[in-house]
């Protein structure tokens, strides 16, 4: 009797296994699915993060050339867009902000270093499709304008 259902057996283990194999590829796909999303997520914060601070950078700059002339321009170069999302850059005497425009998930603050006791007024907001644009340090007035 166990000769009848030998052949049984093996389809039956073929189709098991076939199974297990699916199983495993749809875990994998979904694991590296939800890992590439996590990246993304996770590297367009950082490069936020960073073009805030190259934003602080040129606006020290411009703040220290502005104590000596009558008044500092640096032109700054943002990238026009970072992964998929256009952003908004402003800058205030709380700091410059990095916005996503698409989306809340993406932003970023950096502080000023305390330019914003000394300098007076911070200002100004600009998309970075703009690019470039340029920060200016008015020595009369002692403000510092984000325009294009």
């Amino acid at each position: 009797m166990t000769k009848t259902f030998r052949g049984q057996y093996q389809i039956l283990e073929q189709v098991v296994l076939f199974g297990i194999g699916l199983i495993i590829l749809t875990s994998v796909f979904s694991i590296f699915s939800l890992l590439g999303d996590r990246i993304s997520l996770v590297s367009t914060h950082d490069n936020f993060q960073e073009i805030g601070l190259s934003v602080v950078s040129n606006l020290v700059e411009a703040y220290g050339q502005g104590k000596y002339f009558y008044n500092a321009s640096l032109k700054l170069s943002v990238p026009r867009v970072v992964g998929s999302s256009v952003y908004q850059l402003s800058i205030n005497n709380n700091g410059v902000h990095v916005n996503a425009t698409d989306t809340d998930a993406y932003r970023a603050s950096s502080g000023v270093y305390n330019i914003n006791r000394t300098a007076g007024i911070m200002r100004g907001a600009e998309l970075s499709t703009q690019s470039p644009l340029k920060i200016v340090f008015y020595n009369s007035t002692k403000e510092a304008v984000l325009q294009r």
